[in-house]
């Protein structure tokens, strides 16, 4: 074990508000901050919260909570645009449109409030929480109290820190490999960019790790994590690790050589070079999402839409969701989900009134604000089928507006019917509709909140989903057929793939097909898990990035008018 952490001092940030047990222990009058490890590490109230001091990071200003939950890095192609627009203070369309500067705001800041820095800083307070517990905590002492509660927060660091580290390899592609503490290896800072299929080996390892460690939601023995879908699970560790194996075996944009401060140059090619390996990684996908379909741990909800009211509606009980793990935000306090990727709400003053939204829908009483940053291409309303039952939970072609019918417009069909029988000088609220290059994403929605949700400016609190089981079933299926390079695995999961993925389409209201293909698979994802943030990367992973992008513009250009 490593020799000098008792001597190393933990400095942990506590979010607004950490779940405590009723322990003694927390009545302790030492401080956190200078406490050594043992101490930290010895108790489940402070491994808690060393652990919710990861969560902090995510809810920081440029993190999950306005940037990366909210398309910065993810979003512009062939099925989702970002509204937003250049300027000379904040060109926050290089995040969008592949034109990025390292010197942009949102990536390298003075002051570590940027994309990088917090990614960084995650994956250093889960190496110490890591170090402390392998050598302080009761984890692999089967006969202690706190045995189960310490083997859990060891899974959810090991978690943690590959969530972290698969988000840096889908951002930035080979990044620096430190799965050291700085106390344990102050060098740690000098590690430069490693190839990234080093980093996917070492995920591998620690999800699996994790999904030891880590029960089934509702058998987490933590208190604050039971049943809790902000919490990880053995289902979220497995869910992960396909995910990160869809990407180790598929392909990416990679340097031909790589050069620590210098050019080479690149292109498409696989991560992986031998087709044997391609098909072990796929097998251990295709075995990971087949262990949590045959537990029974998830299941599809009945209505598509029912997952996305639930997110809105602040729903958090694991038991009764389709999702499996979303980064948790704090009513009235942090989040941005529904306010960058909810339908366009124009009117944001707090105070109801003319001319303002606020105490007009449901679960928006104190007002707040919305960018209508997510719009959907109409490439993809056009790959719906008519019956296809996601369509109109997706697509949103509509915005929110309150005004009166004395702002008429002339020819404005839903502004008509809206204050039809009304006196011209009240107010009302109605759906204005949009063209078609403004067709909002409608999976996150103002009038699915709850009722009477606290507001704070532009915070909603919404949690940020990151993995549904509908995601499960379709990586299950794509691994099955060995991906992109049709390196097929042996099947030993006793699951039928199509039967599965036909699963996903019945529930669309259309019929099942009678083989999987890559192309099926393709298409079925887009329309799937369109405004979820999974799009790019799965079309760098079989990439055909640039390809989509390009059929899907001019698509858009054909049935555009002249």
């Amino acid at each position: 074990m490593l020799t000098n952490m008792k001597n190393l001092k933990y400095i942990i940030l506590l979010p607004a508000v950490v779940a405590l047990a009723s322990c003694s222990d927390f009545f302790d009058t030492s401080s956190v901050s200078t406490m050594d490890a043992s101490e930290v590490f010895g108790s489940s109230i402070r491994t808690e919260q060393a652990i919710q001091g990861v969560y902090e990071l995510f809810g920081e200003n440029n993190s999950y909570r306005n940037r990366i939950a909210c398309g910065f890095v993810g979003l512009n192609t062939d099925i989702e645009r970002s509204t937003k627009s250049a300027s000379s203070s904040a060109p926050d369309d290089e995040l969008m449109t592949y034109a990025l500067k390292t010197s942009h705001k949102s990536v390298s800041s003075t002051n570590g409030s940027d994309i990088w820095a917090y990614l960084n800083s995650a994956i250093e307070r889960t190496n110490n929480i890591i170090e402390g517990l392998e050598t302080y905590s009761c984890y692999n002492n089967p006969e202690a109290d706190d045995y189960a509660s310490m083997r859990y927060y060891l899974g959810e660091a090991y978690f943690l820190r590959s969530f972290a580290y698969l988000e840096m390899v889908k951002i930035w592609g080979d990044v620096p490999a430190r799965f050291v503490s700085l106390g344990a290896d102050p060098d740690g800072l000098k590690v430069k960019k490693t190839d990234r299929n080093v980093i996917y080996e070492q995920l591998r390892v620690d999800l699996k790790k994790a999904a030891e460690y880590m029960p089934w939601s509702t058998q987490i023995p933590v208190a604050a994590a039971t049943n809790n879908v902000g919490r990880p699970s053995k289902a979220a560790a497995l869910a992960l690790l396909a995910r990160a194996d869809l990407m180790y075996a598929g392909k990416a944009v990679r340097p031909d050589e790589l050069v620590v401060g210098g050019t080479s140059a690149y292109s498409v090619k696989y991560n992986i070079d031998d087709a044997a390996k391609r098909q072990e990684v796929y097998k251990e996908a295709m075995d990971a999402c087949g262990q949590i379909i045959s537990a029974g741990d998830k299941s599809l909800a009945e209505d598509f839409a029912t997952p996305f009211k639930q997110i809105c509606s602040d729903v958090k009980n694991y038991s009764d969701m389709e999702h499996i793990w979303v980064i948790p935000f704090l009513n009235g306090a942090r989040g941005q989900v529904l306010n960058y990727n909810a339908p366009k709400l124009p009117s944001v003053s707090t105070t109801a009134g003319p001319n303002s939204v606020a105490g007009h829908l449901p679960g928006y009483a104190n007002g707040g604000s919305s960018n209508g940053h997510i719009t959907i291409t109409p490439w993809l309303l056009y790959q719906f089928d008519k019956t296809d039952k996601r369509r109109d939970v997706t697509i949103v072609p509509f915005q929110w507006y309150y005004d009166n019918g004395s702002n008429a417009v002339k020819g404005d069909s839903a502004r008509i019917v809206a204050f039809l029988g009304k006196d011209s000088t009240e107010y009302c609220l109605y759906q204005k509709a949009n063209a078609i290059d403004a067709l909002y994403c409608g999976k996150y929605r103002f009038e699915w909140m709850a009722t009477g949700r606290e507001l704070v400016g532009t915070d909603d609190g919404v949690d940020f989903p990151i993995l549904r089981y509908a995601d499960v079933i379709m990586m299950f299926a794509e691994a099955s057929i060995g991906g992109i390079s049709g390196d097929a695995p042996a099947n030993e999961t006793g699951l039928n793939p199509l039967e599965e993925y036909n699963r996903v389409r019945d529930r669309a209201g259309l019929t099942g097909i009678p083989a999987l293909t890559m192309e099926e698979i393709q298409l079925e994802r887009a329309k799937e898990f369109a405004g979820e943030y999974i799009r790019k990367w799965d079309l760098m992973r079989w990439g055909i990035l640039k390809e989509q992008v390009v059929a899907a513009t001019d698509y858009i250009r054909s049935i555009a008018r002249p």
